[in-house]
């Protein structure tokens, strides 16, 4: 490779000094075989004993949202409906569609589909996905380092040993796919910067587009990797025009799909970002319960220390610590050439992107043990910048100090997570969560109790029943979205003035959309009344059973 192939162009027109022959490869002389099945052993190794752990002892299935993420693509799978709009529809919104996707394969078996080992094992693969990810991004990032691969190798550490993600990983949630699929993006954005291919950007910009079907923290991520492609671009305006206008018309097919969903489905591009089950729409409905996170709303210095937090629960504060100091460091030693390494800045964009959504009361945060836990899991999407920039600590100190430092920063890591590992797995705060929500709320209990109902007491012909906060009945309850009538089949619209004949079970719970039907239609009132007598009622959930003749 001569000089010119090397060099990238930096703000303003200036070439930027050359990247190291080693950051070119990808580390001193690019990373061997052996490290790279020593990184995938070691992650699959623990992925696989996590969760086998944490499934045994019955923790891996806590989440509400986990159930339902499950529940959404066993729906596809096990649609009463044979047409394949109605089975895609049932993707429905808010909730992005990649992880829905790479369920489907797994949610036809039973029993990973009621157990939630479906999206356990897809939170597995994308686990080891993360891993891989920041090894190859972090040789890059210290690949001018005298200690690269150490610094690689404590950058790793420090994300696949975190309790929290060891744990989130043996999960059915959203975070992990999320994980995986930022940091596959920007590894892969980071070799189009050092060698400007077009197939290195597009696979860049694919992988970005994956991203945004994951979560809506990468949108922002998308959205701000596009003037970085441009600043980062060799030659003049015309190339650079090119170059840029691919990567955001790839990069924003995710978005734009998305979009065309919610319109086709909903007649609203923006119904997951308003709709009624938006997280706008969710807190409007429960005012009451979130009242207190509007002291959150317009306060930019407590929302922000509120994810520092958050990220801190999750992290540990001193590995936090570690990372801002590292972070200062690489700006500090880099800002003549920040533009060569822009692409792991987008790490920290998640940070930024869930302080202005607290600010602006679009999500509700409270990360602390002692009053209740909110989506404290949030701060787990802040590891992956924690662990590239924590190693950079060790860099502070010049000669041989650099080496103690090292060192330092080992030890600290691991007394900080033998710290938060200290009282066992069960008090981690992104179990606690799940636990104290989707098991110990009074909500939860009376699912439980009535999932306990329904399987000692099969239903017999079509249940008709709304399931979206009833959806654990399903999977728990021993019944099957094929014997249903739910929002999301053709035959829940057509019902009018009378229940269908062939329904013999009706359950609602107070308040739901079932229910609002039936308030609202007198016929449909007096037809339950009369064809049906109550056969349970636990808490504000009801189960009809049809009366014999009627």
């Amino acid at each position: 490779m001569n000089q010119s192939q090397q060099e990238s162009t930096c703000t303003g027109g200036a070439p930027c000094p050359p990247l190291p022959q080693a950051a070119v490869r990808g580390g001193h002389r690019g990373p061997p075989i052996q490290g790279w099945l020593v990184v995938l052993a070691v992650a699959a190794l623990l992925s696989a004993g996590s969760f086998l752990y944490f499934f045994n002892q019955g923790m891996t299935n806590h989440y509400g949202d986990g159930v339902a993420h499950v529940n959404i693509a066993r729906k596809v799978v096990d649609s009463p409906d044979d047409s394949l709009w109605q089975r895609y529809i049932q993707i429905g919104s808010p909730w992005l569609p990649l992880q829905t996707v790479m369920m489907l394969p797994f949610v036809s078996n039973e029993w990973m589909w009621r157990s939630g080992a479906a999206g356990s094992f897809i939170s597995m693969i994308s686990f080891v996905i993360a891993v891989l990810s920041l090894y190859r991004l972090a040789l890059r990032f210290y690949a001018d380092e005298r200690r690269a691969s150490v610094l690689a190798v404590v950058s790793v550490a420090v994300f696949v040993l975190n309790p929290s993600a060891l744990f989130m990983q043996a999960t059915p949630m959203t975070e992990m796919v999320f994980i995986a699929a930022l940091l596959a993006a920007v590894c892969l954005f980071q070799r189009w910067v050092e060698k400007q291919t077009s197939g290195r950007l597009v696979l860049a910009a694919a992988a970005m587009s994956v991203a945004t079907l994951s979560r809506y923290e990468a949108w922002p991520v998308a959205a701000l990797a596009i003037p970085m492609v441009a600043l980062a671009s060799k030659g003049d305006f015309k190339p650079r025009a090119r170059t840029t206008a691919l990567f955001a018309a790839v990069a924003a097919a995710g978005p734009i799909y998305w979009l065309w969903h919610n319109w086709a489905i909903y007649g609203d591009a923006l119904e997951f970002l308003t709709g009624p089950n938006s997280a706008r729409g969710i807190y409007l409905q429960n005012r009451a319960n979130l009242g207190w996170s509007k002291i959150f709303v317009g306060h930019a210095m407590l929302d922000t220390a509120t994810i520092l937090t958050a990220a801190a629960v999750c992290s540990g504060p001193l590995v936090l610590l570690f990372a801002i100091a590292g972070l200062a460091r690489t700006v500090a030693a880099r800002r003549r050439v920040l533009v060569r390494w822009a692409p792991a800045i987008l790490l920290l964009v998640p940070f930024f992107f869930h302080v202005v959504s607290l600010y602006r009361g679009e999500i509700q945060i409270f990360p602390l043990s002692a009053f209740g836990l909110l989506n404290v899991r949030y701060g787990l999407l802040h590891l992956p910048a924690i662990a590239l920039f924590a190693p950079a600590a060790a860099l502070i100190p010049r000669g041989a100090a650099g080496r103690w430092a090292t060192a330092i920063l080992i030890v600290g890591v691991a007394a900080q997570y033998g710290y938060l590992i200290s009282e066992g797995p069960r008090q981690l705060a992104v179990y606690q969560e799940g636990y104290r929500n989707g098991v110990n709320a009074r909500p939860a209990r009376e699912l439980a109790d009535a999932s306990a109902f329904l399987k000692a007491n099969p239903p017999r012909g079509l249940t008709l029943m709304n399931t979206g906060a009833l959806g654990p009945l399903v999977s728990k309850g021993g019944l099957r979205f094929s014997e249903l009538i739910h929002e999301g089949t053709a035959r829940w619209h057509q019902i009018t003035d009378r229940l269908p004949a062939d329904v013999f079970t009706v359950i609602v719970e107070e308040g739901d959309p079932l229910d609002q039907r039936f308030q609202a239609n007198a016929d449909l009132s007096k037809d339950l009344e009369f064809s049906f007598r109550e056969e349970f009622s636990i808490g504000k959930i009801r189960l009809f059973k049809r009366v014999r003749g009627k």
